[in-house]
């Protein structure tokens, strides 16, 4: 092998290690909770919940034994302290840009566990939140969720607390988002509020609001 094949061979190497590496994402379990992981990821530590991502790992379950996670589709166990590698893709981030209407409102069409709902975006509040009248259109049994009350400006209503197992907004689809169901038929719009927003990042391109998914 000549010296110049020496060195191009050698370089090509670098190239495949290179490459490598920057596909490769390293994974450690810190600490365990209930369906909450402290996960060391790339070096850098983070408090992942059920369903939360971060640089291309999801949280998919955690327990006193140990945390499942999904790098790039594929999902691993990992225990107490062990550490994992695997690869993924980068995509780009799943986005939904959002116009106003004529009153400056912005709605968006989008789906609770796959059934498709009209969202209203709320940034004032706390949860997705809808009436009893939709969650029964839906499909959702909201009367295993923790019952607590509300005062409106004319009486007291029953609230309860739910977890939804998916809401999808253009290609946003997000897992395990919290909700409030009010009974009655208000609200008339289903609130797009912060336990789905706030694990968006919202931009503002003049009167368009883009709503881009967090890794």
């Amino acid at each position: 092998m000549t010296v110049f094949k020496k060195i191009a061979y050698s370089l090509c190497l670098i190239a495949i290690i290179l490459s490598a590496s920057a596909d490769g994402v390293n994974v450690k379990v810190i600490a365990l909770f209930s369906n909450k992981a402290l996960l060391k990821i790339d070096g850098e530590q983070k408090m992942l919940g059920k369903g939360e991502s971060f640089n291309g790992v999801e949280l998919i379950s955690a327990t006193g034994r140990g945390a499942v996670v999904s790098i790039g589709g594929v999902k691993q166990k990992i225990g107490l302290n062990q550490s994992i590698q695997g690869k993924f893709k980068a995509t780009e981030r799943s986005k939904s840009r959002i116009y106003p209407d004529s009153a400056g409102m912005y709605f968006v069409d989008g789906k609770i566990n796959g059934r498709s709902t009209r969202f209203l975006v709320d940034t004032g509040a706390t949860f997705v939140t809808m009436s009893s009248q939709h969650a029964r259109l839906v499909g959702i049994d909201y009367r295993t969720g923790r019952r607590s009350s509300a005062q409106t400006a004319t009486e007291i209503v029953a609230v309860w607390q739910v977890h939804l197992r998916s809401i999808t907004v253009g290609g946003i689809k997000l897992s395990n988002v919290k909700a409030s169901v009010i009974e009655g038929a208000q609200p008339y719009d289903v609130l797009l509020g912060n336990s789905f927003l706030k694990r968006t990042q919202i931009l503002r391109k003049g009167s368009v609001m883009e709503l881009q998914k967090r890794f």
